[in-house]
C-alpha cells in the first residue's frame, strides 16, 4: 500500500525541493498569454489595414480605425481593468488566486477567440471585447503579488519578482514575433487571435490542475521545501485567522507611494513602446509588415533578459545596503532609459537601424527595474505584496489609458520626427524625475504594519518541528 511518505519520496524525485520554481514558470506563462491576448491587436490592427492601391476584392475582410477609435479600442481595456481592480483585490485576499486567475484566464481566452467575429459585425463588438479583456488583465499584479508572499524563499524574492513580472516584455517579445509570420500566411490576421486563444485556454487548464494557493496544500512540496519558504513568514495562516489588510496604514506610508511613482514611470515608458513601436517603425520608419513584427520584438526581448539578470544579481549584492541597492538598480533602469529616449528624439529618420538599437537599448536598461521598484513592493508589504504590488495593475491601465491620449494629442496626426522628438523628450522627463522621488522617499525595511503577530496553521508548524534541522541547513547553505 502507497502511504503519503512514499508519494512524497516519488514527488521529491521528480521535482527535488524546487517546485516553487515549476510553479513560477507556469504562472509566469499564464500570465504572459493574458497579455499577449490584449496586445495581438496592436499588431494585427496594422496588417489587416485596407491597401492603398488594392482592388475591391484585394480589400476583402480587411479594416481600419480612425485614430479616436484606436484611441478608444487601446484604452478601454485600461478602463475595464482599472474598475475591476479593487474587486479582483478584494476577491484573491478571501479565495485565493488559484479560482480567481483561472477564471479570468478562461474568460481572456473565450473573447480573444472570439475578436475577428467582433471586427466583422462592427467598432462597438469589438469594444466590448476589448472591455472583457482588460476585465481579465485586472489579476495580473495582485497574482505576482500574492505568488511572492506565499511561495517565494526569502533569499529569492528578487528573482522572483524579476521573472515574474517579465511576462510584460515576453508576452511582446513572443506576440510580435509570431503575428508578422501569421498575418502574412494563408489563414490570415484572425489565425493571430485564434492561436493565442487557443495556447491561453491550454496553459489555464493545466494551471488550475497544477496550482495551489500555498506550498503547505500542494502534493508535490516535500517538508524541506515548505520549511524553507516559511522561514520569515509571517502570514502562513489558517483562513479562520486572517488579520484585515491594514488599508489605511499602506494608504500613508511614503516608501509605498515612491514605489507607486517610479511604477508610473517604467509603464509609462512600457505603454509607449508596446503601443506605438510596431506603428513608428512601420509609418515613421519604413519597415515592412514582416521585418516589423521582429523588430518591435526587440525592445521587449532585451528588457526581458534584463529583467532576470538584474532581478538575480540584486539578490546578491553586497557591497551596499539595501535600501541603498534599490535606489542603485532603479537608477540603473531609468537614467540610461531616458536618456536613450533623448538620442531617439534627435536621431532622425535617416538610418532605421540606430533607432531600433537605441529603442532596444531604452528597454534593455528599463530592464533593471526589477531591482528597483519591482522588489521593493513585496520587500517593504511582505504578507500584504498583493495590495501594494497589485496597485502596479492600476498604474500599468492607467498608463494604458493615458498614454494614448497624450501621445495621439501631441503627434495630433502628424507622423513627422519633431511631433515624436516631443514625445521621446517627455517620456525622458517622466522617468527622471519619478526615479528622483523614489530615491528619496524609499526605504527597504518591511513597514510597521507587517509586523501581524499570527500563529503558524498546524501544517507549517508540523513542517517546523519535524524539519528543524533542515531550516538550520538552509539558513547557512546556499541552494545550489
Amino acid at each position: 500500500m502507497t502511504t503519503q511518505r512514499d508519494e512524497e519520496k516519488r514527488y521529491n524525485a521528480l521535482f527535488g525541493s524546487r517546485v516553487r520554481f515549476f510553479v513560477m514558470l507556469v504562472v509566469l506563462l499564464c500570465l504572459t498569454s493574458i497579455w499577449s491576448n490584449i496586445l495581438t491587436f496592436n499588431f494585427v490592427v496594422i496588417c489587416m489595414a485596407p491597401l492603398e492601391n488594392g482592388t475591391m476584392e484585394q480589400n476583402a475582410d480587411r479594416y481600419s480605425y480612425s485614430n479616436s477609435e484606436f484611441q478608444w479600442l487601446i484604452s478601454v481595456v485600461a478602463i475595464a481593468a482599472l474598475a475591476t481592480n479593487g474587486v479582483v483585490v478584494y476577491l484573491i485576499d478571501k479565495i485565493g488566486i488559484r479560482t480567481v486567475f483561472t477564471g479570468l484566464g478562461i474568460l481572456s481566452a473565450i473573447v480573444t477567440m472570439c475578436i475577428p467575429m467582433a471586427i466583422r459585425a462592427g467598432y462597438y463588438y469589438l469594444l466590448f471585447a476589448r472591455f472583457l479583456q482588460g476585465v481579465s488583465f485586472a489579476a495580473n499584479f495582485p497574482v505576482i503579488g500574492a505568488f511572492c508572499a506565499k511561495w517565494a524563499y526569502f533569499k529569492q524574492v528578487g528573482l522572483l519578482v524579476s521573472v515574474l513580472v517579465a511576462y510584460v516584455q515576453l508576452s511582446p517579445t513572443i506576440t510580435m514575433s509570431l503575428s508578422g509570420p501569421l498575418c502574412q500566411s494563408s489563414f490570415g490576421w484572425p489565425s493571430v487571435f485564434y492561436s493565442h486563444a487557443v495556447s491561453t485556454f491550454l496553459l489555464f487548464i493545466f494551471y488550475a490542475f497544477f496550482y495551489r494557493n500555498s506550498p503547505q496544500k500542494h502534493p508535490f512540496v516535500g517538508t524541506i521545501e515548505k520549511a524553507k519558504i516559511a522561514i520569515g513568514k509571517t502570514a502562513v495562516m489558517d483562513k479562520s485567522s486572517r488579520v484585515p489588510v491594514p488599508y489605511l496604514s499602506i494608504l500613508s506610508t511614503p516608501s509605498v507611494y515612491a514605489v507607486w511613482i517610479a511604477s508610473i514611470a517604467n509603464f509609462g515608458a512600457v505603454n509607449l513602446m508596446l503601443a506605438f513601436t510596431p506603428i513608428y517603425f512601420s509609418r515613421v520608419l519604413g519597415i515592412s509588415i514582416t521585418s516589423t513584427g521582429f523588430s518591435a520584438a526587440l525592445p521587449p526581448l532585451s528588457q526581458f533578459v534584463v529583467k532576470v539578470v538584474a532581478g538575480w544579481i540584486s539578490d546578491r549584492v553586497k557591497f551596499c545596503s539595501e535600501t541603498n541597492k534599490l535606489r542603485l538598480f532603479n537608477s540603473l533602469a531609468m537614467i540610461p532609459c531616458g536618456g536613450f529616449f533623448v538620442v531617439l528624439g534627435f536621431l532622425g529618420t535617416e538610418n532605421p537601424k540606430l533607432n531600433m538599437l537605441a529603442m532596444g537599448a531604452a528597454a534593455g536598461f528599463l530592464g533593471a527595474a526589477t531591482g528597483g521598484f519591482f522588489k521593493a513592493g513585496p520587500m517593504i508589504s511582505k504578507q500584504y505584496s498583493h495590495v501594494v504590488t497589485g496597485a502596479f495593475s492600476l498604474m500599468l491601465t492607467l498608463m494604458m489609458l493615458l498614454i494614448p491620449i497624450i501621445v495621439n494629442a501631441v503627434l495630433d496626426g502628424d507622423m513627422g520626427i519633431e511631433r515624436w522628438q516631443r514625445v521621446f523628450l517627455g517620456t525622458a522627463a517622466l522617468m527622471w524625475v519619478n526615479n528622483a522621488i523614489f530615491c528619496i522617499f524609499i526605504r527597504a525595511e518591511p513597514c510597521k504594519w507587517t509586523e501581524t503577530v499570527v500563529t503558524p496553521s498546524p501544517t507549517v508548524s508540523k513542517d517546523l518541528e519535524c524539519t528543524g534541522k533542515d531550516i538550520e541547513q538552509t539558513k547557512e547553505t546556499p541552494e545550489k
